[in-house]
């Protein structure tokens, strides 16, 4: 049995990296793949890479809205979460479906790699961050840091964002909707490569945005937001000890994105407070 697989890739002026991620998701072991592109209308040639695909395009406003929408246009019994700046191994979509299909899984996190590009510091330190993060196998829906790509459709399409759904930490809601429903998720050691950041002024620009949007989300989850936001517990690891310098560096690069976010929030509360 092969059921069909949903891969749904939220894209914002992604032609960058969308050639790579969807040649990727093409070359997979697996065939039985259909590709929901969820767009929040880009202004480049994303769409017209999209279609050049085959992949059913949809359209959303925001983060949050795009993952409900491709949900709502998927026709696979699993939904597969892929970002537009990520390259899939070739056997990850059948290492996924054959933990659901042949062990009774609900749902897959993988190990995520970065894509080290320019070989800077930053993205050294950002790689060995996810190496930490990934090789614990921690993927404790609030306090871990595995991050949730692969569900079973019936369940996904239970979970229903509220009118203003944050933005921050959308993939971790999910997970700890479906977790809630009662979902067996297992940690696949199947590769994702992820485009980083490769210097500093890329990582605090990412983290004023991520800072900017991190009110609402503490609004609709504190727990998550703040267990989220301090450094993880991988990080006390005795593994994260292993390359001296690197671990220096990853508290670092988190200062930099602590002092960034922070900023970001405080713009979001001058304007809320203008309104």
């Amino acid at each position: 049995m092969n059921p069909l697989v949903s891969i749904n890739i939220a894209t914002f002026n992604s032609a960058k990296t969308l050639v790579k991620c969807l040649d990727s998701v093409k070359m997979q072991d697996y065939k039985n793949i259909e590709v929901v592109i969820m767009d929040s209308f880009s202004k480049d040639k994303t769409i017209d890479i999209a279609r050049s695909y085959g992949a059913r395009i949809v359209y959303a406003p925001d983060l949050a809205r795009a993952r409900q929408a491709g949900s709502d246009a998927s026709r696979g019994q699993y939904i597969f979460i892929v970002d537009s700046d990520q390259v899939l191994e070739p056997n990850v979509v059948g290492l996924c479906v054959a933990a659901c299909e042949e062990e009774g899984f609900d749902g897959c996190t993988l190990f995520e790699k970065s894509l080290i590009i320019k070989n800077t510091f930053v993205e050294q330190v950002i790689a060995y961050d996810k190496e930490i993060f990934h090789s614990l196998h921690d993927d404790d829906p609030i306090k871990g840091t595995a991050i949730p790509r692969f569900f079973r459709t019936s369940y996904f399409k239970r979970v229903r964002f509220e009118e203003n759904p944050p933005i921050t930490f959308e993939h971790t809601i999910i997970h700890q909707k479906i977790v809630e429903m009662g979902a067996k998720i297992k940690f696949v050691d199947a590769f994702i490569w992820h485009h980083e950041t490769s210097t500093i002024r890329e990582v605090a620009r990412k983290f004023f945005r991520y800072g900017y949007y991190y009110i609402p989300a503490f609004k609709f989850n504190r727990s998550l937001a703040v267990h989220h936001s301090l450094p993880r517990r991988t990080y006390f690891h005795y593994r994260a000890l292993k390359n001296p310098v690197l671990f220096i560096g990853l508290f670092y690069v988190y200062f930099v994105k602590a002092i960034s976010a922070a900023l970001g929030a405080y713009v979001f509360l001058l304007k809320l407070n203008d309104k």
